[in-house]
């Protein structure tokens, strides 16, 4: 072995080195985890809106009714403009932040909001 080698294996010895090794690993696995499932939480029709850019106006349902912190987080993002049940309706919503919205672990759906005919 190299004496690079040698030095990975002399810190794999140390119990600090492991467990933030760990800790990264762990932390890799859980952005991974909500990169995949944001693609399956967006709506397809949303999800091909957002390559033309501009504001969206969108409904996000959680698994449960939004409290305050929620709508806070939300409306860093756009703005509310109402709660029905669990699903929170945001209009003015930048792509990006459309994204970052499906990323959230506790939203189950992010689609357009209907439009009242």
């Amino acid at each position: 072995m190299g004496t690079g080698s040698l030095v990975v294996v002399n810190l794999l010895r140390h119990r600090p080195v492991k467990f933030l090794l760990a800790v990264a690993l762990l932390w890799a696995g859980w952005q991974a985890y909500l990169t995949i499932t944001a693609r399956q939480r967006l709506d397809t029709t949303v999800a091909a809106a957002l390559a033309g850019g501009g504001l969206v106006n969108v409904a996000v349902t959680l698994g449960f009714a939004p409290e305050d912190f929620h709508l806070r987080i939300f409306q860093a993002h756009g703005v509310v403009s109402g709660v029905s049940g669990t699903t929170v309706l945001l209009n003015r919503v930048k792509p990006s932040d459309v994204r970052q919205i499906a990323r959230y672990y506790w939203v189950q759906r992010v689609q357009f909001q209907k439009t009242p005919r």
